[in-house]
């Protein structure tokens, strides 16, 4: 028989995860996700995903969160806003841009610290109970049990998108075998707006939701290789970001609404939203390793960032 937790206890978790410095959660069941198997199955088949073998894998898992814990009855979403603002971050001349989510530490640390800390405070409660967390990590479908979990919607970027921070933030998950009542799914906010589709200066977003990886300036410069040459009309079209790309965010109305995250963790510290051509060129490897340490840019090495300058316009 099934129990549903009791919605005090729910209540509880709501409560400590605002403690933990979470800034929206939801609860969501964990039924497969047919339809949206099917479209990613498509997406792959076509190529979409260029380089980026390891999405053609665990197909049946990847939309079926049940399948990564056994006896999981509800996913945990929570979501930290990571927005800074910068009213002038606008690439000087031989300056290219680094993405917003990159200019604090590492969000990976940062919030599986957090779920950590939350799974347990559920275990405390449940002891019988499993917990997974996972960020931006393994084969979870976390876009799309934000939506379930009513913490935001899915924008035409395929990015989640809140009333309250815009699209500025990230995702953190549990999977619990405990059964909570879920939370009604987000609606669609977007209306007729197609912003991030008409400002895409790679024409990336191939229509509202699905984006061509091959044609993104974040895929290039972040998820390639560094010895694989950027083509010349991703180059071309760059405007000057070096890691990362804003663009389809910087443009979205809801974005107006962003607000400064109170994570400081996340929050600017050395003013190294952009890097110079000249910085780039003359950087050492372990000058690299001791800056960025901390950062998500050390993902790419610095041997990455040599090859990105080609990005940077003069």
């Amino acid at each position: 028989m099934t129990i549903i937790v009791k919605k005090s206890l729910k209540l509880n978790i709501i409560s400590y995860s605002q403690k933990l410095g979470f800034d929206k959660i939801g609860f969501a069941s964990v039924e497969p996700f047919v339809e949206e198997k099917e479209v990613f199955r498509k997406w792959v088949d076509e190529g979409r995903h260029g380089s980026m073998k390891y999405l053609e894998r665990n197909l049946e898992e990847r939309f079926d969160p049940s399948k990564i814990l056994e006896g999981c009855k509800t996913a945990i979403v929570l979501a930290v806003n990571y927005f800074n603002p910068d009213k002038n971050h606008i690439a000087k001349i031989n300056s290219g841009k680094i993405a917003r989510y990159a200019w604090g530490k590492d969000y990976h640390k940062i919030i599986k610290l957090k779920l950590i800390s939350l799974a347990e405070k559920i275990s405390e409660i449940f002891p019988d109970s499993k917990n997974m967390t996972f960020v931006d990590s393994g084969t979870l479908p976390e876009k799309l049990l934000a939506v379930r979990a009513g913490v935001g919607w899915q924008g035409k970027n395929s990015l989640i998108l809140t009333k309250e921070f815009g699209s500025y933030v990230f995702l953190g998950i549990i999977l619990t075998t405990n059964e909570f009542e879920p939370d009604e799914p987000h609606k669609d906010f977007c209306g007729d707006c197609t912003k991030c589709l008409d400002d895409c200066p790679t024409s990336a977003i191939i229509k509202p939701g699905l984006v061509d990886a091959t044609r993104c300036i974040s895929y290039w410069t972040i998820e390639t290789k560094s010895y694989i040459e950027i083509p010349l009309d991703i180059v071309n079209n760059s405007r000057s970001r070096v890691f990362g790309c804003d663009i389809c965010q910087e443009v979205c109305p809801w974005n107006r609404f962003a607000k400064p995250t109170e994570e400081t963790e996340f929050q600017v510290k050395d003013n190294r939203t952009e890097l110079s051509k000249e910085f780039i060129q003359n950087l050492t490897n372990e000058e690299f390793k001791i800056m960025f340490k901390d950062r998500s840019l050390k993902r790419i090495k610095l041997k990455g960032m040599k090859r990105n300058v080609c990005m940077i316009k003069e």
